[in-house]
């Protein structure tokens, strides 16, 4: 719990900004504030800490302190990547233990696609060679004939705890995977490679996929 008052009025005057431009989804105060907390959030398979509101009649919610300072809506088009991200992080996750069974040596480590070095599984993560999954998500949306706007329904609306955007419309989680699965290269990079590191290796070709599907 946030105990300094300091910190807590601090926190209640970007609560309210955060209500007064954000303009989408429930107010965070709702009937009022009781104090704060930070939680661990579960997104996308990774762990991070947040700021969570506890209100007088007990309900609680996340928020972003980014989003508050930044004083921006939530961009509809990266809510869509961030469900089509959620959407295949199941079978992402299942593929990456398969190619570790398939591939580790006695160790239980595989070679980083860009270094080359040997990396275990806590030292690694899937990373995307071209098309990335932003790639495939517009992909996805041109193919569906959603190009100007998702329809409403098929990415869940913001709501109290909800840590990230998912596909609310069960065919088109189906019909998303299936085409990810069709598209994806992935690979198996060190955690320790920056963005910028990874960017530029995109398409190379003498390198290990993982098996999607």
């Amino acid at each position: 719990m946030i105990d300094d008052r300091h910190d807590h009025e601090d926190l209640c005057a970007l609560l309210e900004r955060y209500d007064e431009v954000i303009s989408t989804g429930p107010s965070k105060i709702g009937c009022g504030i009781d104090h704060f907390e930070t939680r661990e959030n579960n997104s996308h398979g990774g762990v991070t800490v947040g700021f969570w509101v506890i209100r007088k009649d007990g309900t609680d919610t996340d928020f972003s302190f980014i989003d508050a300072v930044d004083g921006q809506p939530r961009n509809p088009d990266a809510e869509f990547v961030e469900a089509c991200r959620e959407a295949v992080y199941k079978d992402v996750s299942a593929a990456t233990r398969d190619f570790f069974r398939r591939n580790a040596d006695e160790g239980g480590r595989v070679i980083c696609a860009v270094t080359g070095e040997r990396v275990s599984a806590i030292a690694s993560r899937p990373d995307y060679a071209v098309p990335t999954l932003r790639d495939i998500a517009w992909a996805f949306r041109e193919n569906q004939g959603w190009v100007h706007a998702v329809p409403k329904g098929v990415v869940s609306p913001p709501a109290d705890a909800q840590v990230a955007a998912q596909f609310v419309d069960m065919d088109a989680i189906i019909k998303f995977r299936a085409f990810h699965n069709r598209l994806a290269k992935i690979r198996i990079v060190s955690k320790s490679l920056l963005p910028s590191e990874l960017a530029g290796t995109r398409h190379l070709t003498e390198t290990k996929f993982l098996t999607l599907g």
